[in-house]
């Protein structure tokens, strides 16, 4: 942070042009600038007491175009500091005027700041809060009414809250906007996709606007992550034709930080919620996490797991704000490791200790997944996203990627080996905290375990107990994540077509192996190699003097001298899945395969199907007869994934 923050000179003098002669009184002149530098410097102190040396690049690039008083649009990345990107410089400006004309009661707030949760309207206040002595009032439902009302006659100077709840003070004539200099509008696009927060926005900033019709001296501010059309109709609207546009962003196809590490696990859902404990210790590491679910019901049963229920609590709209408020209080503080929430808390919540973000299940939109995996990588640490997805939802990742700029890495359930060494470092870590002084009460029983059992196997049994795992890891099918499965790869010398040749082979030489006992097969993407699953009760892997040696069935497995079989630690990288060979072939027939209805085809649904459900008649997948993600008169994404 340099010695001052940069802003106007303080030479620079506004003269009324009908005032002929001017005498400026340099005594007073010599005040002012010092009372602007010394409330300048406490400003810098505050963000120094919380840990800002200097600014990020969406706050460099915006403070001299707010100050100056310019209409804007700023366009950056979730988790960049977009709040401060307009705090910092609105502070400034309100320290710099005459603070006698700006503390009576009853004043009407200079700066508004539209939000479209209530979470993120408290975090916005609280940090003006901390970085100034402005007057400041977060209005948001669930929350009483008379409080805000009695607030607003006393007087305000900073005012942030949902849409909703402005509009209503507006209505009741609790909240006057006559002396507006700043209104903000946070996550924008967030607020402007929702129709009803829409159409209030909308009256807000229209009242607004006639309100200072004949004295336009405020300034709109649109923060924003993505610009779509709604944005851009705001922008014709309501502000002013010279606005800046500041977009960090730009043409970079990858629309999310580039600080996070985006993986995708193929699960189903019955496997889920037990994969998900594992994934939290093995990249939680100890940070917090956000665990987002489709549904409150999802997330009430996801809470009360085994592998999460002591540390984690549900966050969803049903909760009361009052609750929600203290449980968000106690995870900042590190009280409890996750949160397990609806979207509620996709949009602008800053917390920069959240190393990690878990999907359930892929979001149905880009956008919205470019706002939940925002929850991590903030304030310049590094994070990971984990999206879980079933078979029929791989076109979703797929399609998610390529709208983002992002690219998945594919991988399996955490594997024993990684469970064991992350949740043993906790372990140690815990162990490591024990307070001295109890140690002498434990010291009899240690010696007895040590008697008992060796040093060595009594600490290993002590590590396993505390890390959760002393009743063993299951083995995990790599494919799907599904425990009591294990993985196998097969190797050939030259390319084959169709998975069915590997089938053969099994069936040939694993006579007692029943059909069942084998699924999921999968080509490589060279084309030379089949993965699939096997029941762990028909497998033993074991090493023979050094050597890998699988038997099925109770049969040994020998290598040819063209085709070798494994046991895969990861995952190859994997052909993508052929749509026309599911139920309903072709290109448009039968019952549909992975997601048309009765009368879609195959893959994401042709003609009258679903893929994941047409509002009107779009059809799944890419819609109509042809199939695939663009073809169909009305195909596309809008068709596949819930068209418009």
């Amino acid at each position: 942070m340099p010695a001052t923050l940069k802003r106007k000179s303080d030479d620079e003098v506004s003269v009324d042009s009908t005032m002929s002669n001017v005498v400026v009184d340099k005594k007073d002149k010599k005040e002012k600038k010092e009372k602007k530098e010394k409330k300048e410097k406490k400003t810098i102190k505050k963000l120094e007491a919380r840990g800002i040396k200097s600014l990020f690049d969406i706050q460099a690039a915006t403070f001299d175009h707010i100050y100056d008083g310019n209409d804007m649009l700023a366009r950056a990345r979730t988790g960049t500091g977009k709040t401060l990107a307009f705090a910092l410089p609105m502070i400034e400006r309100l320290n710099s005027e005459d603070d006698r004309a700006n503390t009576g009661r009853g004043r009407a707030p200079r700066v508004m700041v539209l939000c479209p949760t209530r979470d993120l309207a408290k975090q916005v206040c609280g940090d003006f809060e901390t970085l100034s002595n402005l007057k400041t009032l977060a209005v948001y439902g669930g929350t009483p009414y008379p409080e805000q009302t009695q607030a607003l006659r006393e007087g305000v100077d900073i005012i942030v809250g949902t849409p909703g709840r402005i509009q209503d003070h507006i209505n009741f004539g609790n909240l006057k906007l006559h002396n507006l200099k700043f209104i903000t509008l946070d996550e924008a696009d967030e607020m402007l996709d929702v129709r009803g927060f829409q159409d209030d926005m909308f009256k807000v900033l229209q009242v607004v606007k006639d309100q200072k019709q004949n004295a336009r001296d405020y300034q709109t501010l649109l923060f924003s992550a993505t610009v779509p059309e709604s944005v851009l109709e705001t922008i014709q609207r309501f502000l002013r034709p010279d606005y800046t546009r500041v977009d960090l962003i730009g043409n970079s196809k990858n629309r999310t930080n580039q600080n996070i590490r985006h993986i995708a696990i193929p699960s189903s859902y019955q496997s889920r919620s037990d994969i998900i404990g594992d994934v939290v210790n093995v990249y939680g590491g100890t940070g917090l996490t956000f665990i987002f679910c489709a549904t409150k019901a999802d997330a009430n049963e996801l809470g009360t797991h085994e592998k999460l229920k002591q540390d984690a609590a549900v966050l969803h709209g049903d909760i009361a704000q009052s609750s929600r408020e203290s449980t968000m209080k106690s995870f900042r503080e590190g009280k409890f490791k996750c949160i397990i929430c609806t979207d509620v808390l996709a949009r602008g919540l800053d917390i920069p200790q959240v190393d990690l973000v878990i999907n359930c299940q892929p979001p149905k939109d880009p956008e919205s997944y470019v706002h939940r995996s925002g929850r991590t990588g903030r304030a310049g640490r590094s994070g990971v996203c984990v999206t879980f997805y079933k078979p029929n939802e791989e076109g979703l990742i797929q399609y998610i990627s390529k709208r983002t700029g992002v690219k998945f890495e594919t991988m399996s359930a955490p594997r024993p080996e990684d469970i064991i060494k992350a949740t043993t470092e906790g372990a140690i870590e815990s162990i490591n905290k024990v307070n001295p002084d109890v140690l002498p009460h434990f010291t009899a029983s240690a010696q007895q375990l040590i008697e008992e059992h060796g040093a060595e196997k009594a600490l290993s049994a002590a590590l396993a107990y505390i890390s959760g795992y002393h009743e063993g890891i299951a083995s995990r099918s790599l494919l799907t994540s599904q425990e009591g499965f294990v993985t196998l790869m097969f190797t050939l010398s030259n390319a084959i077509q169709h998975p069915g040749y590997v089938r053969n082979i099994i069936s040939r030489e694993f006579p007692n192996l029943a059909y069942e006992d084998v699924r999921g097969m999968r080509m490589t993407k060279d084309m030379t190699g089949v993965v699939f699953d096997v029941l762990s009760s028909k497998a033993e892997i074991r090493e023979e003097d050094g050597a890998q040696v699988i038997l099925l069935a109770g049969r040994k497995w020998f290598d040819k001298h063209n085709i070798t079989m494994t046991a895969p630690e990861v995952l190859p990288e994997l052909a993508e899945r052929d749509r026309r060979d599911g139920p309903g072939g072709g290109r448009g027939g039968g019952r549909g395969g992975y997601g048309g209805g009765n009368r879609g085809g195959n893959g994401y649904g042709g003609g009258g199907g679903g893929g994941y459900g047409a509002r009107r008649s779009g059809g799944g997948g890419g819609g109509g007869g042809r199939g695939g993600y663009s073809g169909g008169s009305r195909g596309g994404y809008k068709g596949g994934y819930g068209g418009r």
